[in-house]
């Protein structure tokens, strides 16, 4: 599983998705929605964070 992580207004926002394309998706509507440090966390601990570039 992927984690997607990040913050709102209201706190942390948490998630998970099978896969990275998946991942990526709700990542970039996090950000496209105003959610701040949104990184995604890979099965092998890796940090994915470069997709907010993309989605700003």
């Amino acid at each position: 599983m992927f984690e997607i992580s990040g913050f709102d207004t209201a706190g942390v926002v948490s998630l998970k998705r099978p896969s990275l394309t998946a991942a990526l998706k709700k990542a970039k509507e996090l950000v496209e929605d105003g959610c701040w440090d949104v990184q995604i966390v890979d099965p092998n601990g890796r940090v994915h964070i470069s997709f907010e570039e993309q989605a700003a």
